[in-house]
């Protein structure tokens, strides 16, 4: 009897620019959708950018796994479990990580394996000392060559998403998540002895970089850009309380 090959894992990286026309708008239509736990969890966040950053990323989740089980996103709910970790309510079958930085919001959604994924400006890296979050190895290796601030700053976004991939956090300390990144171009293909998966890392206009992880099957390469066009039809009554 021939063995069935295992299925391969379902992937879906969506990104949103938070300058984008109708973001506000877009944020104020989600808040809405959220159960009232939700909103209270947002509204203890005290600055407004931050508010939208946090429900613009609730969204990308819920696109990414709506579109993945195949239901309207509206009918998803996400939830954090006691160490930070995101999840989709009632799915478990689904791995979810969020990542928001600056001018991007990202959410990653994957079926049969776990995911992580991360965000960072290169500039607000560039500020970090090497010894918050390289290894010996990995200083000594961005120093063999010209001094890269988007391969240095690609570097800690890799380990972060390596942290929520795992579920671990940084508990583990990034300087202890040693990665090694192949190709001199982006986007990057990386590998740790810290987590069974594989990672990418790439660059976001203005300035920015990101990366994901996956545990099985290859990650994403970049990606997918969404808008908030269709949502905003959505729109149900709302309360200025988000933008106080």
């Amino acid at each position: 009897m021939t063995p069935v090959a295992a299925a391969s894992p379902r992937v879906l990286l969506l990104a949103h620019d938070l300058r984008s026309p109708g973001t506000e708008e877009l944020a104020r239509t989600v808040f809405e959708v959220l159960v009232p736990t939700e909103r209270e969890r947002i509204l203890r966040k005290r600055l407004a950018a931050d508010r939208t950053r946090s429900l613009i990323g609730r969204w990308l989740a819920r696109r990414a796994a709506a579109s993945i089980v195949g239901t309207p996103w509206t009918t998803l709910r996400t939830g954090q479990h006691p160490g930070g970790q995101p999840y989709v309510v009632g799915r478990p079958q689904l791995s979810l990580s969020i990542a928001h930085s600056g001018r991007y919001a990202l959410a990653a959604v994957a079926l049969g394996a776990r995911v992580g994924v991360d965000t960072e400006q290169v500039a607000r890296v560039a500020r970090l000392p090497d010894d918050a979050f390289l290894g010996p190895g990995e200083r000594a290796a961005l120093y063999a060559v010209p001094r890269d601030a988007e391969r240095r700053a690609a570097m800690w976004v890799l380990k972060e998403a390596a942290a929520k991939l795992t579920g671990q956090g940084l508990r583990a300390g990034l300087r202890n998540i040693g990665f090694e990144c192949r190709g001199a171009h982006f986007p990057l293909a990386a590998r740790t002895p810290y987590a069974a998966a594989e990672f990418r890392a790439f660059r976001l206009p203005g300035g920015y970089v990101a990366a994901v992880g996956l545990s099985a099957g290859k990650p994403p390469r970049e990606p997918v850009f969404v808008t908030p066009v269709r949502e905003t039809a959505l729109k149900t009554g709302w309360t200025d309380r988000l933008h106080e």
